[in-house]
């Protein structure tokens, strides 16, 4: 019985804790555009290199 009650215990904090992370994530990330970052990969073709042949 007690081992049941701290499993349960462990993953409400499991939950809290990805649930923090998510929202710090969206924070930051919402703090990044707004100063302007775009963010993501760049792109391998610009407007200026049509094409790459490696």
């Amino acid at each position: 019985m007690e081992g049941r009650a701290m499993f349960g215990m462990l993953s409400v904090l499991a939950e809290l804790q990805a649930e923090l992370t998510v929202a710090r994530t969206n924070c930051g990330l919402a703090s990044a555009r707004a100063r302007g970052r775009v963010g993501g990969r760049r792109p391998k073709l610009t407007a200026d290199r049509p094409f790459v042949s490696e």
